[in-house]
């Protein structure tokens, strides 16, 4: 089952100092996922949320 986590906003500052703020947020939500929520990846980004899903064979 898939959950919804909130993005911090200060990764939308952040990401449009790149010169491909898209990837760069994307990128950041990726990273913030894997270091905030072991075991679980991105899906998809939906506004200021993630959708996140445990990874297989993760605990």
């Amino acid at each position: 089952m898939n959950r919804l986590i909130d993005i911090p906003f200060d990764y939308v500052w952040m990401a449009e100092q790149s010169k491909e703020p898209g990837k760069q947020f994307k990128r950041y939500v990726a990273a913030y996922v894997r270091h905030n929520h072991p075991g679980y990846e991105l899906v998809k980004i939906h506004k200021m949320k993630a959708e996140i899903k445990r990874k297989e064979g993760g605990d």
